[in-house]
């Protein structure tokens, strides 16, 4: 094994390991980024609460319950 050998052989590790990061680290966010939504009991009881509050109508409230 000659000198160049080496040489090849680290350039090949080290696009290895460059590409390997990108795919791990694309491979994390999507991860990431897929939660999942809140529970429909969760979500019914903050409509109440901002019905009770007045930030919506109760034509919103209907609307907002309905689509869940």
């Amino acid at each position: 094994m000659n000198s160049s050998d080496f040489g090849l052989w680290a350039m090949l590790a080290f696009w290895a390991s460059a590409i390997g990061g990108i795919y791990l680290a694309v491979q994390w966010a999507n991860k990431k980024g897929k939660k999942s939504p809140a529970p429909r009991d969760v979500m019914i009881k903050s409509l109440d609460k901002r019905l009770a509050e007045g930030e919506i109508t109760p034509e919103e409230y209907q609307r907002r319950l309905k689509d869940l």
